[in-house]
């Protein structure tokens, strides 16, 4: 929409330009036509002369009696116009019309220049002087209506008449005494009414088309160059005199100030316009801070020229503007090396108003070339030359315009563009994520499958064979004698440890490495401790180990402990112990500190092996970590280890040196059991070869009905050899041929739930022997 709105108003600009071309041709017809007509013939003004007073402060009696006493006290006026510039002196002039024409002349004797202050004609027939004044007690004759200072009269036939003219001001001076007659002056200020009035509207009507633009656009940079244009107008108006006549009519001071301030206010805003500019499209301009400088300076010459010494404030004013011109034309040429759009904008700017400066300059001083004599005109100030500066103004408006517009349409195709790619990047990245998730989710869920599948095989291939090795140990027990038994006990125990194991790898994989479960029961801590130093040693002897287990304070008979979770965690330490020591000794110590009703128990397995780095040692507790590859090693022992310990509230510690064996050990505070009582201090040693006390089997007893002898021989054969589908089927069958024998299958089936083929086959052996029993008592 507002790119719309900008080059809509573009194309109001180039019909503004067309129509103001069409009013300037029309306004050079009417004045061809004015100036074509035959006019009366009006007396010429041969007879002008000037002299300077210097304090400013003669009368005119003073200057009559310099007149008559001393005649080259005037001095002739060289050329047709005279520049005093910037004085304190005040100017007399000394004018003399005399008629040539039959008839009475009613005449206009003017100065066409709006900034003077104090203008006094005096006007001399037959000895007696008649005064009318510019100053701020006196009006001029035709107050209501002229721009200019000026003086009518009527001239008889060949009468003459004497004027002198008093001019001072703290503007620069130009005298230039003009004679019209009446009809004349009056159709030249209706021509320069016209031709003002176009410029003053055409900067007017630019200013309103840069306010709409800034509207639509939200755009600061036409927001100033629609007060650039308003500032300009008045600037127009108040050199031609308009404001004084419209505005502020008896304001006669503020006419003179109005024109310096208004000039310096709309440089300050073609600078700040300029900067503006710059900023917004982020072009490099040269001299900027040099820009501000001058912009500074401009708002204390406008500020002072409207409050404090005119004089001084208007050469100031003056001199800066100067030096301005001359700062832009090095900018433009610095600007024309760069080939950006902005920068060739700017460059446009800055050349168009440095020529409207050229031309207001040379035709105030009067120096325009041969080849410019078309835009001299006898009116003051120069149309010609301010309506070239706003068609130069509305050229580079509408340049600037057709730029932003260009701009915008560019932007907004490229944002265009660029929206199109992100959304065919994004939804493409979209469907590449959501290829990769479904591959993952998949992938994810074929390894979980996997687990389940492997836990499954896990648990029926592992198990079935270490039921058998159980149930070979058990038909060994009938033909041991007491030392084989106790051996034959230490496999069994070490069998249902490993199944156990296999249990708790099952719950941990399932639990996807998540804390242990801790279950604190009455433990029988003496003969927990013993099976591991049983297990220990066939541990040790695998490497030709000694296996010490030592007991340095009186131990409680009964803790509140999870046994099988100690028992895992100083496994695993000695596990470790064994495998990295060779030729040496392992050794498990245990004490014991009650406190109130606790039990402070410190555990530490030690060896003489290779020892650890102090740099791997805090690695040490890390899933899959390896000190050194070992045949059989996951690294998970000490990982597993030590979550156990500090689930059970205690933190497991290494001590180590290379080559000087290595030291685990842990606290843990175990509440008293009800019937816990301690058994004295003792040492007991071991070593590969040592024993220990192991407690007899219980048997099974069955007073329910059971299957016959031959199907309860093939179970055991099935449970030896582990076959579980085979089991399966056998109870199905023995449900369908005995149903009286619920009980016992119900027992069978508990057991195979829990894959205890060693319970299976002890059930069907324990009922063979408790028939033969009843058959033979």
């Amino acid at each position: 929409m507002q790119s719309n709105a900008i080059m809509t108003t573009a194309r109001w600009h180039r019909l503004l330009f067309l129509c103001l071309i069409c009013w300037t041709t029309h306004s050079l017809a009417v004045d061809l036509d004015t100036t074509g007509q035959p006019t009366p013939r009006v007396p010429t003004l041969n007879q002008v002369q000037v002299f300077e007073d210097v304090a400013g402060k003669m009368g005119l009696d003073d200057i009559l009696t310099l007149s008559a006493g001393n005649p080259r006290g005037f001095l002739p006026m060289q050329r047709d116009r005279l520049k005093p510039g910037f004085t304190h002196s005040a100017w007399w002039l000394r004018v003399v019309v005399k008629s040539r024409s039959s008839t009475a002349l009613p005449l206009v004797l003017a100065l066409p220049d709006a900034r003077l202050q104090n203008v006094d004609f005096y006007t001399g027939r037959g000895g007696h002087w008649t005064h009318d004044g510019t100053g701020p007690a006196d009006l001029p004759s035709r107050s209501s209506s002229s721009r200019y200072p000026l003086v009518d009269f009527t001239l008889a036939p060949g009468e003459q008449l004497l004027f002198l003219i008093r001019v001072a001001s703290d503007t620069a001076l130009t005298l230039e005494p003009r004679l019209y007659s009446a009809t004349a002056y009056d159709g030249l200020e209706k021509r320069a009414a016209l031709w003002d009035g176009g410029l003053i509207g055409g900067t007017l009507a630019l200013a309103w088309c840069a306010l709409l633009i800034a509207y639509f656009s939200r755009s600061a940079s036409f927001l100033v160059l629609a007060a650039l244009c308003a500032m300009t107008a008045l600037f127009e108006a108040a050199d031609r005199a308009y404001t004084k006549v419209y505005l502020w009519p008896h304001a006669t001071e503020w006419s003179s100030r109005s024109v310096t301030v208004f000039g310096c206010i709309a440089v300050l805003l073609f600078i700040v316009f300029i900067l503006r500019i710059a900023h917004d499209e982020k072009a490099s301009l040269p001299a900027r801070y040099i820009l501000i400088g001058f912009a500074l300076l401009e708002c204390i010459a406008a500020i002072g020229a409207a409050f404090g010494n005119l004089f001084v404030f208007a050469q100031a004013g003056m001199y800066v503007n100067a030096l301005f011109g001359v700062l832009t034309v090095g900018v433009a040429a610095r600007l024309a090396r760069q080939s950006t759009p902005t920068a060739r904008i700017m460059l446009l700017t800055m050349i168009f108003s440095l020529f409207n400066f050229a031309l207001r300059m040379l035709e105030t001083l009067g120096s325009l070339p041969a080849g410019l004599a078309w835009l001299k005109s006898d009116i003051h100030p120069n149309p010609v030359v301010a309506i070239i500066g706003l068609a130069t103004n509305l050229i580079v408006l509408a340049a600037w315009i057709n730029h932003v517009g260009k701009q915008r349409i560019a932007a907004r195709t490229e944002l265009a563009d660029w929206q199109r790619t992100e959304h065919d990047r994004l939804r493409d990245q979209v469907a590449q994520r959501t290829l990769a998730l479904n591959e993952a989710l998949l992938y994810a869920e074929e390894k979980n499958q996997q687990k389940i599948e492997t836990l499954g095989y896990v648990s029926h291939d592992l198990r079935a064979p270490l039921a058998t090795i159980s149930s070979y140990a058990r038909l060994l027990l009938h033909l041991a004698d007491s030392k084989q038994t106790s051996l034959i006990h230490a496999i069994e125990r070490s069998v249902n440890y490993q199944l156990g194991l296999i249990d708790e790898l099952i719950g941990y994989a399932k639990a996807e490495l998540q804390p242990l479960d801790i279950v604190p029961v009455a433990t029988d801590l003496p003969a927990l401790l013993d099976d591991i130093a049983e297990y220990a040693l066939a541990l040790c002897a695998q490497l030709n180990n000694q296996f010490h287990y030592q007991a340095l304070t009186s131990l409680p008979r009964r803790l509140t402990i999870d046994g099988r979770r100690l028992q895992q965690v100083l496994l695993n330490l000695l596990s470790n112990a064994s495998k990295f020591t060779r030729d040496g000794v392992v050794m498990m110590t245990v004490r014991a500190r009650r406190q109130d009703d606790q039990w402070h128990m410190a555990f530490e397995v030690a060896d003489t092996g290779i020892g650890i780095d102090i740099e791997e040692q805090s690695k040490l507790f890390t899933a899959f970590r390896q000190i050194q590859s070992v045949n059989g090693s996951t690294g998970l022992g000490l990982f597993i280890a030590q979550r156990i310990v500090h689930t059970m509230g205690g933190d497991l510690r290494v001590s180590s040196a290379p080559q000087r064996g290595t030291s685990f050990s842990f606290e843990l505070i175990v509440p008293i059991a009800e019937d816990a009582d301690a058994s004295p201090s003792k040492v007991v040693p071991y070593s590969s070869g040592g024993s220990a006390q192991i407690r007899p089997p219980r048997k099974h007893r069955l007073a329910v009905t059971v299957p016959p002898e031959s199907d309860r021989r093939e179970l055991a054969v099935l449970a030896k050899d582990g076959r579980l589908t085979d089991i399966e089927r056998w109870i199905e069958n023995m449900i369908r041929i005995h149903p009286s024998c619920a009980a016992f299958l119900t027992d069978l089936r508990h057991c195979l739930e829990a894959l205890d083929f060693a319970g299976i086959e002890a059930l069907a052996l324990a009922t063979n022997e408790t028939s033969h029993v009843s058959r033979h008592g």
